[in-house]
């Protein structure tokens, strides 16, 4: 339980202290590519249960059905402009 609450703790000031970078990144992709600002990819989780995460967008929409489908080359025409930003900071 302790483990749990250190982990909100953290994680909320995390948050705090990076919101104005997450909005400069938000108020671009929302202008440069086709306005969507985040991804929702399905994983699984520890106990074999699916969550969803939450991305930034660095790709045009459905380009898996796009070109090399879910395989990314260098410079991948489906990439977004700020998307290649995106994926060399991580």
């Amino acid at each position: 339980m302790t483990i749990r609450l250190f982990d909100i703790f953290f994680s909320g000031i995390a948050l705090i202290i990076l919101s104005p970078i997450f909005l400069i990144l938000i108020t671009v992709l929302k202008f440069t590519g086709e306005g969507k600002i985040f991804f929702l990819q399905k994983r699984i989780g520890k106990s074999g249960d699916y969550f969803n995460l939450f991305k930034f967008v660095t790709m045009i929409e459905n380009s898996s059905n796009i070109g090399t489908g879910t395989i990314t080359i260098e410079n991948d025409p489906r990439i977004l402009p700020f998307g290649h930003f995106l994926r060399k900071t991580k």
